[in-house]
């Protein structure tokens, strides 16, 4: 694997890892003489491996370098790496996947789905029409991308087992029974080793449209010989005994692209899909709802992702969600779309739970609190949209600079307390907040992710006479950014740990460090237990360390209520003593002798 900072040929550096296939890796880069971002994609192979490996990464270079359409990733270079790996040079995609699309979003209405494969099938038809078949079509094989004028479109990606038609002096590398598909969308003579045609793709892209349209797949086993028997000799369950409301024709187009027999398929990819887009036409699956945001050209389907459009993938968040960049259909704002699914949550119920309480507790306009916009729940997961915040986690700010200098933490510190003391007026706790749910956005108001009303003025409700919040004070180079644990009690946190944690095998450095102990022990979320939490992250912020570290729920309790941590001014000198004793009055085993509020806690380390 390459890491960010290495560089190919003087031209390229590499800057990230986008992910990895069968052939290589494909990494984000930057052209160092033009400035712009590119996907690299480089093989990896053992100087003893088949030399058809390397031939075969060339010839899908030259493929897909051959077939100019707007709807095929472009290829822009192809070359040798210092470690003679052939790399080849990629516009970078947006995202997201039609896989994480399908995931999140199926079934898909009818309309759709055409109007998504139409481009598609007009990619895949002039390959077919440059005897090129892609032979390992699938959804993770077609990403979005958004262009800087606002233009959204699919590109098919990674004709990696392309297979030119012999010609002249060409020579096929493919052996015809080498089975190199994905089997899920494999055509029934793939399988076989017979001959693979422009029909192959016809079948694999026909088993797209059936899992967008139904969110199944054609045939279904607990395993793979199974599977294989099945897509050799049974047919598929028709649509319409999938999902009620589909047009007959619709079932009728997508089962003839799925026949056994190639030559009963539809003639060409272009012919499938526009007799599914007139069938389309008849769709009775919307809801009137959907039907008027389609007419107002919005998505056609019903729930939360027909308002928004999923964006490319941020990353994990906390609770094993995942977290999607978005943009609202009729506003154009950008937002963050976190998404926790149920086949992925062993306590469902409870995880769903502390997910829905960090969704209430935000109804609070404040600058320092992530503001919540939307909220949507289907029996595949559970949806939360919020504000998109261009900028690092407090984590990683931790990880690439170690302690802050203090006059920077002081500001963060000061807005932190700032806008939990508007969630205690409004009856709401942090309750345990970590630094993966702390987010520090550079520049004013502007840069908020398209949120760009002020708070009411009754959110903030300072006391008279007080000095104005940071928050509030123009030029601030720096914002921070929070949400809340969404924890009530110790339950809350007991029910979604892991079962390493619960057996006491080790302790969760991500969230239980900043857990109140007195919550850890079964006491409620209080003012108190939130000054702990934000004295424990200024303790981190001056001295670079955690206050509490245990290699178990135990004896991280036990520490907490028997071991003072080290002074931050005998940590970092450059740390106020008024500041360093206050942090440590926050972090105070007992809650009685912590500051009694924020704003106490802030005019103690503002002096």
């Amino acid at each position: 694997m390459l890491t960010p900072g290495t560089r190919i040929d003087d031209r390229y550096e590499i800057t990230g890892t986008l992910g990895s296939g069968g052939m290589g890796h494909v990494y984000r880069a930057r052209r160092l003489h033009l400035g712009d971002e590119v996907a690299i994609k480089v093989m990896q192979v053992s100087h003893d491996s088949a030399p058809e490996l390397r031939e075969r990464f060339f010839r899908e270079s030259r493929a897909c370098a051959q077939l100019r359409h707007p709807n095929i990733v472009g290829i822009l270079d192809f070359g040798f790496d210092a470690g003679k790996q052939p790399y080849m040079v990629m516009e970078l995609l947006s995202g997201p996947s039609l896989r994480e699309e399908i995931e999140l979003e199926a079934p898909m209405a009818a309309a759709r789905v055409a109007a998504i494969l139409g481009p598609v099938a007009a990619a895949l038809q002039l390959a077919h029409d440059r005897g090129i078949t892609h032979r390992d079509l699938k959804p993770a094989n077609i990403v979005a991308h958004r262009y800087d004028s606002g233009e959204r479109v699919y590109k098919v990606i990674d004709f990696g087992l392309a297979a030119i038609k012999a010609g002249g002096d060409e020579t096929r590398l493919t052996d015809p029974a080498m089975f190199l598909g994905t089997l899920a969308y494999a055509a029934p003579e793939q399988m076989r080793g017979e001959a693979v045609t422009p029909a192959t793709d016809i079948y694999a892209l026909a088993a797209i449209a059936y899992e967008m349209l139904t969110g199944a797949l054609p045939f279904d086993a607990a395993n793979r010989a199974t599977l294989i028997n099945q897509m050799l000799t049974a047919q598929p369950v028709k649509l319409a005994a999938r999902r009620n409301g589909l047009p007959e024709a619709v079932d009728a187009a997508v089962m003839r692209g799925l026949a056994k027999d190639p030559a009963e398929r539809w003639a060409t990819v272009e012919e499938f899909v526009s007799v599914l887009g007139v069938a389309a036409g008849g769709d009775q699956t919307l809801s009137a709802e959907a039907r008027s945001a389609k007419a107002e050209g919005l998505s056609g389907d019903p729930g939360i992702l027909s308002r928004y459009e999923l964006g490319g993938l941020i990353g994990r968040g906390r609770l094993g969600s995942t977290i999607y960049r978005g943009t609202h259909r009729a506003l154009g704002v950008a937002v963050a779309i976190r998404v926790l699914k149920r086949d992925e949550q062993p306590h469902w119920d409870a995880v769903k739970a502390r997910f829905l309480l960090e969704a209430r507790t935000l109804q609070v306009p404040h600058p320092g609190l992530l503001q919540v916009r939307d909220f949507g729940e289907d029996d595949r997961a559970v949806y939360l949209v919020t504000d998109f915040i261009e900028g690092p986690s407090l984590r990683q700010a931790f990880a690439q600079t170690g302690a802050f200098p203090w006059p920077r933490a002081s500001a963060l510190l000061a807005q932190a307390l700032d806008a939990m003391s508007a969630l205690h007026r409004k009856g709401g706790f942090i309750a345990g907040v970590n630094p993966d749910m702390i987010r520090l956005r550079a520049g004013e108001a502007e840069s908020r992710g398209g949120s760009l009303d002020p708070p009411a003025p009754e959110a903030r409700s300072p006391d008279p006479g007080s000095r104005p919040a940071l928050s509030e004070v123009e030029g601030i180079p720096e914002h921070i950014i929070m949400s809340t644990a969404g924890i009530r009690s110790v339950q809350d946190v007991l029910a979604t740990m892991r079962e390493q944690e619960l057996r006491g095998q080790e302790a969760s450095e991500h969230e239980l460090p900043y857990v109140a102990p007195e919550v850890l022990l079964g006491g409620p979320p209080s003012v108190r237990a939130d000054v702990f939490t934000i004295g424990v992250l200024a303790y981190q912020m001056v001295t670079g360390q955690p206050a509490f570290r245990a290699p178990s729920m135990p004896e991280l309790i036990g520490q907490m209520l028997q071991v003072k941590p080290a002074a931050p001014v005998a940590l970092r000198d450059a740390t106020p003593r008024a500041a360093s004793d206050a942090i440590l009055r926050a972090i105070d085993p007992s809650p009685a002798s912590r500051f009694e509020s924020a704003e106490a806690f802030a005019a103690a380390i503002s002096v």
